[in-house]
């Protein structure tokens, strides 16, 4: 398996953790869940250390791109914005991955352009990735 594969795929893993951590911080804080404050403290610097693990990725695929920094962002916008930790599962996108959902909702004009315009952009990303 080659290099960018393999991180993209501990990228993957790695918003997988996300979430959870996420989800366990949330439900701390809302008392949903009782945490030592401890273990609070190692969560949220479990997420932060995966924030950057996310910045490093982006930096990574611009680097892997062979693209001019204007031409990146323009090209990879979606990409960019998972960065931010919150919509990591816009990163389920780039997968190529579908939800059912989607496709109901492709039926209607307006988000069926939008979502035919992300489609395409997921088949370009996924073709980037079996490269």
């Amino acid at each position: 398996m080659n290099t960018q594969r393999r991180w993209s795929l501990f990228v993957d893993v790695a918003a997988i953790v996300w979430i959870v951590l996420f989800a366990v911080d949330v439900a701390a804080r809302f008392d949903v869940v009782a945490l030592a404050s401890s273990t609070t403290t190692v969560v949220r610097g479990a997420l932060q250390a995966l924030l950057a693990v996310f910045l490093l990725d982006l930096a990574l695929l611009y680097r892997w791109s062979d693209q001019r920094p204007r031409a990146f962002v323009r090209s990879n916008w979606l990409l960019i914005l998972t960065v931010v930790p919150w919509f990591r599962p816009l990163r389920l996108v780039r997968l190529g991955r579908s939800v059912r959902a989607l496709k109901v909702l492709a039926g209607s004009r307006r988000a069926g352009s939008f979502l035919n315009k992300a489609r395409r952009m997921a088949r370009r990303y996924w073709r980037r990735l079996r490269e």
